[in-house]
């Protein structure tokens, strides 16, 4: 029995865990993966790749043990119903399990076997599309529908409605990759109105991260477009490089955008800012980190910092310059979990690279799909989340699973 039918069904809530700020999606994961057990029976002998990744979610663990916030590992109990587990190393553990069970399985499909639930998948992924392409014209109108009519309930909408967009951005390339590589001028401008529109939506509802997403995924085509044969693992060894080396790379770019006087928008000079103070917290604690989640604890307002206060107004005195996390996941894997973490973290990635096939050797769509995929990634890895944000990563990996099953669509046109 094939596994890709199960995948197919749980990727028809996708629309709406997505929509809904892809909270969901963690659960989604969880189910989806369950049937892998008893379904597909992936192997017991772990990728290169996934040891390294075990050997980083270890390490980040341990740090709890000198982290300033650690809460512990749970806290409450299943029958008092307040159960919860504290520990953020232990919840993205968790996604790790579940995303080993569904990869293995999706990858245990074979080809040929996945020609429906890779249509269902794609439709699933078209009516997302779909939603974000209406959001500019009809959210501001639906939203007492869902939220009610409290302002403040609406902004959490909007924000859910950002998380969306971002899924979307993760997405994107597999539908314009697939659309892009069927023959014929027409399917290729269709492929580029799709990635343009998707682009313009995700301006329009100010979700800069996707929107950069999008852009960075039309630069990731032309790289292996231009490179077919050694293009993507390229682009796994940059991604793998800037990760190794985030603390002096992001240094170097603060101090070009200070040298050369730009002026960035609000919220990118609020995170340049925010990425200035973490690199002072990395040189504190190079090697080992400050422990997994210690940026929460790090409340240093704006108003410590006089020449970055005289250019804002005078209410943001009391916002703290780092919010919670620095909303970028290399320098917070380097500042929590130190050159031991970050460098394990950068392994794992190149070995991903470097376990796919050789770039010629995929199907054009698939070969597009992942370099795009990638870069969408890496974006919102760089501007948006938390690195133990464990909603980010379930909708990574449904998102790789999607390719997956794809991958297994027999179908010349695609070449």
């Amino acid at each position: 029995m094939s596994y890709a039918p199960f995948l197919a069904a749980a990727f028809l809530l996708w629309p709406l865990t997505s929509m809904a700020g892809t909270q969901g999606n963690v659960l989604l994961l969880a189910l989806a993966a369950i049937p892998a057990l008893f379904v597909a029976r992936p192997g017991i002998r772990p990728a290169h790749y996934l040891l390294a990744g075990m050997a980083f979610l270890v390490w980040a663990v341990a740090s709890e043990s000198w982290s300033p916030v650690s809460r512990g590992i749970i806290s409450g109990t299943l029958m008092g119903g307040d159960f919860a587990i504290r520990s953020a190393g232990l919840r993205i553990i968790l996604t790790l399990f579940f995303t080993t069970l569904l990869i293995a399985g999706a990858l245990r499909t074979a080809p040929g076997r996945a020609q429906i639930s890779s249509r269902l998948i794609l439709g699933s992924l078209s009516i997302h599309g779909l939603l974000i392409l209406l959001s500019p014209v009809f959210a501001t109108s639906v939203m007492p529908v869902f939220y009610g009519d409290d302002p403040l309930n609406h902004s959490s909408g909007f924000q859910n409605l950002d998380r969306g967009a971002n899924a979307f951005a993760l997405v994107l390339p597999i539908l314009v990759a697939y659309v892009g590589a069927r023959p014929g001028l027409a399917w290729k401008g269709l492929a580029l109105m799709i990635a343009l529109a998707s682009l313009v939506s995700f301006g329009v509802l100010g979700s800069s991260a996707a929107m950069f997403g999008a852009a960075l995924m039309l630069v990731a085509f032309v790289i292996v477009r231009v490179f077919p044969k050694y293009g993507l693992r390229g682009l796994f060894t940059a991604v793998a490089a800037y990760i190794a080396l985030a603390p002096i790379l992001m240094s170097g770019l603060l101090y070009m955008l200070e040298r050369s006087g730009v002026n960035l928008p609000g919220s990118f000079q609020s995170r340049a800012w925010s990425w200035e103070v973490v690199i002072g917290k990395i040189q504190e604690a190079p090697l080992m980190g400050h422990g997994i989640e210690a940026s929460k604890s790090w409340q240093d307002t704006y108003a410590a910092y006089p020449e970055w206060m005289a250019q804002l107004p005078d209410f943001w005195a009391r916002y703290p310059v780092v919010p919670g996390h620095p909303h970028n996941m290399a320098l917070q894997i380097w500042a929590e979990t130190g050159a031991v973490g970050a460098f394990v973290a950068a392994l794992a990635v190149l070995l991903i690279g470097w376990r796919l096939p050789i770039g010629h050797n995929l199907r054009a769509d698939i070969r597009y799909a992942i370099g795009g995929m990638l870069a969408a990634a890496f974006c919102l890895f760089s501007f948006s989340y938390s690195v133990w944000n464990e909603a980010f990563w379930s909708t990574l990996a449904l998102a790789v699973v999607a390719l997956i099953v794809l991958s297994r669509r027999v179908r010349g046109s695609l070449g």
